[in-house]
This record gives structure tokens, C-alpha cells and sequence, in this order.
């Protein structure tokens, strides 16, 4: 391949590149899923032994969900490769070749929320694979085994968007970007920190894990067709999806009409298409005025 010629070196005017430079990827466009699916199964009823924290205590959400909403911190993930060097006497060369692939460990951050249900979930979790509290009883001196790992190894997503996906128009753009997802195979947890408690002034509780893993697989540029669901300013914004196994999504029909209103602005606009959702005239109550079309086409 030759060098670059002149006619490659970009002298137009930047007018013309603004739709690519003008679109940087913002790291507070995220979404942590903890797409647990052996908490609650399993040769000894699961990690967590049917011990799952209340509603109450999650604020009517399930733990899970919890967590993703208090993850404060992730990371896209990297990658190394452990290369094995070959000397060639005869060549007078040395080259090198991958000879093992590397995943560090994936570092996330919580708010420690006031009921303690993070804090109580990655404790369970670490004390399953070393039961050093076992049944209510504590065994100071005891001698414990390690639990199988198939036993309390999960699945956990990470998912990449950026302000303008769930929008219809951008300003700098024509199209909206596409969401970008990391699935993490085999995850568990290595290290839970230390946090700091003093007098003084107040702030919020961090919890630090560094999660070890044995690989992940990434998705680019799909259009929700894992049917994600994201939290953002507006409510919950919702592809038309159903629950899947080990994470939580919702489906339309678990919305209330309010929530099924914002969805249908978010995917429509202002106008919801006549008999979306399956809903008639008389399950308008509660909706905002501006939501309802007049007539027998109401939402």
C-alpha cells in the first residue's frame, strides 16, 4: 500500500465533517444489567437461598434492578494478549505471537442505598462461595470448602447508548445511533472494598467490587433487539418486549396507562397511533388531555 497521497489530507471546511466530529460517545450514557439467573436455583436453593430482600426494601422493584439503578461506575471493557516470543537464529530475527488472552477484572461502583440491600446481596454472594457463615450459625473455627462454580457464576450486561438513541431527531444527525452491548460470561465477585465511615460532613456511601469473569462478548450497532430497557429523564423507555431469563425487562402490558403513554411518546410522538396497545376510550383516565385523540380513535 502506498503512502498517503495529498488528495487524502482533509483541507475542506470543517461545515462538512461536523455530522461525525460534532458526535463524541458521552460516558454517562449507560446501563448496568445484572442479569443473575442462579441466585434462587440450584442443589442448595441458590446464592441467595430464597432470602431475597423485600419489596419494601427495594422500593417495589426487584433487587436486581436496584443495583442497576445504584450502579454509579462501570467500564467498558479491554483486552490483552500474553505474547510468546520466537527467536530465529538463522533469520537473525525475534518475532512474537499470541500465546494467551487476557480479561482484567471489571470494576463497578454503587451508592450504598439506606436499607443496605447492595451492601447485603454481594456479601451473600461472596459468602456462598466461601460459606464461612453457614444457616444462621457462626463457626469461628470452622474448616469450609469452596462451593462448585457453576453454582453461583451469573451473566451481567453492560450497555452503551448515546443521547440521541432514543430520540427521533438529532441536530447533528440524520439517523440515531444504535446501542452497543458487553455480555460478561461467568461472573463473579473477587474483591469487595473497604468503605470509610467518619464524623465530619456527609457523603454518600461508595461500595467498590472488582468482578472477575472468564470472557465477554460484544454486540455493535443493534437496534434494541434484546429489548433493553433504559431509564432516562422522560420514564422508561421500552421496546415492545417481554421478560427475559435472569434480567428484567417489562412488558406493555405491566405499564400503567401514564407509563404506557410515555412509552408511546417516546416511539411515536406526540400522536399514539389509533388502537396502539390494545387500549379503547375508557382506559384514558389519569392520562394527560394532550395524550388522548378525539373521538372513537381515543388511546
Amino acid at each position: 500500500m502506498s503512502f498517503p497521497t495529498r488528495g487524502q489530507i482533509f483541507q475542506d471546511r470543517v461545515d462538512k465533517i461536523k455530522s461525525t466530529v460534532a458526535r463524541p460517545s458521552l460516558d454517562t450514557f449507560y446501563q448496568v444489567n445484572f442479569s443473575f439467573g442462579k441466585y434462587n436455583s440450584g442443589p442448595q436453593g441458590g446464592w441467595l437461598r430464597g432470602n431475597e430482600p423485600g419489596k419494601r426494601r427495594t422500593q417495589g422493584t426487584d433487587f436486581m434492578q436496584k443495583m442497576s439503578l445504584m450502579c454509579t461506575q462501570a467500564e467498558i471493557p479491554g483486552t490483552s494478549f500474553t505474547p510468546q516470543s520466537a527467536i530465529g537464529h538463522r533469520q537473525g530475527i525475534q518475532e512474537e505471537f499470541p500465546n494467551l488472552r487476557n480479561f482484567p477484572p471489571l470494576n463497578v461502583v454503587f451508592y450504598a442505598d439506606a436499607d443496605h440491600v447492595i451492601l447485603e446481596i454481594l456479601e451473600r454472594w461472596m459468602s456462598y462461595i466461601n460459606p464461612v457463615f453457614d444457616s444462621g450459625i457462626r463457626e469461628e473455627n470452622a474448616f469450609t470448602r469452596f462451593n462448585y462454580p457453576e453454582e453461583y457464576k451469573e451473566k451481567l450486561h453492560i450497555t452503551k447508548f448515546e443521547r440521541d438513541t432514543f430520540i427521533r431527531e438529532s441536530r447533528n444527525a440524520t439517523y440515531q445511533s444504535n446501542l452497543t452491548s458487553y455480555e460478561f460470561i461467568n461472573v463473579w465477585p473477587i474483591d469487595l472494598t473497604s468503605m470509610r465511615v467518619a464524623y465530619g460532613d456527609s457523603n454518600v456511601l461508595r461500595c467498590s467490587v472488582q468482578f472477575s469473569y472468564d470472557r465477554f462478548f460484544t454486540t455493535f450497532n443493534y437496534d434494541d433487539i434484546q429489548k433493553q430497557v433504559v431509564n432516562t429523564s422522560a420514564g422508561i423507555v421500552n421496546s415492545k418486549d417481554t421478560a427475559v431469563e435472569g434480567g428484567y425487562t417489562f412488558s406493555d402490558k405491566n405499564l400503567s396507562n401514564a407509563q404506557l403513554a410515555r412509552v408511546a411518546e417516546t416511539r411515536y410522538g406526540d400522536t399514539v397511533p389509533p388502537g396502539a396497545f390494545g387500549i379503547g376510550s375508557r382506559s384514558t383516565d389519569n392520562l394527560n388531555p394532550r395524550y388522548v385523540q378525539d373521538g372513537n380513535n381515543a388511546l
